[in-house]
């Protein structure tokens, strides 16, 4: 009997210490890539923020990962204020639907300029067609997160 107690001992030991690793590790423990996440933008200036979201967001197509990452629950974009709905759903669609309509558009960012909480990015784009577009966006940082963006576009810009 005392052997056999033993053998169930260890198993549930075992089993706790891999039950325990695998919820630390899920998308709700405390080692989840939200936490890691958050633990990234803790540390970074409004600059490296704005230039996180637009990497992520632009240069590796993943505007929702980009947005959950680095734009406020309250975010207001002013380019964007007739939806009347969620500004982070609304800017969700509008990069997807920038990429899916020419995804071979060429973006570079020209010149960034940062002063306290505002960065002001400006950048040129030119779609596989030939249009260049240049432009301007502005964005106020609060807490590590994107919190307010407007922006100013010229079509036919060199």
């Amino acid at each position: 009997m005392r052997a056999w107690v033993h053998a169930v001992s260890a198993l549930a030991g075992i089993a706790a210490a891999v039950s325990f690793e695998a919820w630390t590790t899920s998308s709700y423990g405390p080692r989840s890539s939200a936490h890691y996440a958050s633990v990234e933008n803790s540390s970074m200036t409004p600059r490296e923020v704005v230039l996180g979201f637009d990497r992520l967001a632009y240069d590796e197509d993943k505007p929702r990962e980009a947005v959950t990452r680095y734009v406020a629950p309250q975010f207001i974009d002013h380019k964007d204020t007739h939806t009347g709905g969620d500004a982070r759903e609304s800017l969700i669609t509008r990069l997807t639907e920038r990429h899916a309509a020419d995804p071979q558009t060429k973006r570079t960012i020209e010149r960034v300029v940062a002063d306290g909480d505002i960065v002001v990015i400006f950048h040129h784009s030119v779609a596989s067609h030939g249009e260049a577009i240049s432009g301007v966006e502005t964005f106020r940082v609060q807490d590590r997160k994107i919190a307010e963006h407007w922006s100013v576009y010229q079509r036919g810009a060199d």
